[in-house]
């Protein structure tokens, strides 16, 4: 793990009395950013909770096996995550040669969260892992999400087509 970053929540109010304790009580926790490198032991020690958001989140992950994850995040070069009161709320990886491509992967945020800016600050961690920053161009592939991207710089490319060479069912 490269650094924390503490967001989210309501802004922190004083304790004059004013303010409810049934109000206090019920700030929504903050969302804890983790930024790991290439080995993201935090995540492979609660892979059951990668397992669940991308089960619960995303339609092109869902049914990877467990296996599969540790293996799809031992072969990135960056991994950020996004943690809530202990709960893995969002996550997304990037690979790299460090020179020429750079591709971000499995963009995932859970749906209470979404259209919240989480999925957003994910994407700019793995904008500015160094291997990613200094490649000459990032790729990624999105289904539904173009808009999205959009608004982070990405670009479609009309004179590009992607191609698949599907090696399992």
């Amino acid at each position: 793990m490269r650094a924390v970053h503490e967001t989210g929540g309501t802004p922190n109010q004083s304790n004059d009395g004013c303010t409810p304790q049934a109000e206090r009580d019920h700030k929504p926790k903050p969302i804890r950013l983790v930024l790991h490198g290439r080995l993201c032991l935090l995540l492979l020690l609660r892979i059951a909770q990668v397992q669940a958001l991308f089960n619960a989140n995303s339609f092109w992950a869902r049914g990877r096996s467990r296996t599969a994850l540790m293996r799809m995040l031992l072969g990135s070069c960056s991994v950020v995550s996004a943690w809530q009161a202990g709960r893995l709320v969002g996550l997304g990886r990037a690979t790299s040669d460090g020179v020429f491509r750079a591709v971000l992967w499995d963009v995932v945020v859970a749906a209470e969260h979404q259209g919240q800016g989480l999925g957003r600050r994910i994407v700019r961690s793995l904008l500015s892992y160094r291997a990613v920053v200094a490649a000459e161009r990032v790729y990624l592939m999105t289904t539904n999400s173009s808009g999205f991207y959009e608004k982070l710089g990405f670009k479609s490319q009309h004179g590009q087509q992607l191609m698949v060479l599907k090696r399992k069912p």
